[in-house]
């Protein structure tokens, strides 16, 4: 039992992660399409992001190195 309230709890905390990276993104006009919260991996939350388009891919890319 406790290791399924475990897995569950991994589970919202990928889901949680999800909305803040794509709330992140959208502020940045961006969307990734299959982004996604996963089973866990070696009991830690997991998250897919997904497959894109190279071009929104490439766009990504140059925002984030115009900020870093």
């Amino acid at each position: 039992m406790q290791q399924r309230r475990a897995g569950t709890s991994r589970l919202v905390e990928a889901a949680d992660a999800v909305r803040e990276l794509a709330d992140a993104l959208a502020l940045a006009g961006f969307t990734l399409p299959s982004l996604r919260g996963d089973q866990p991996v070696l009991d830690r939350a997991h998250v897919q992001l997904g497959g894109a388009p190279a071009e929104l891919v490439r766009q990504l890319a140059g925002w984030i190195r115009e900020r870093a």
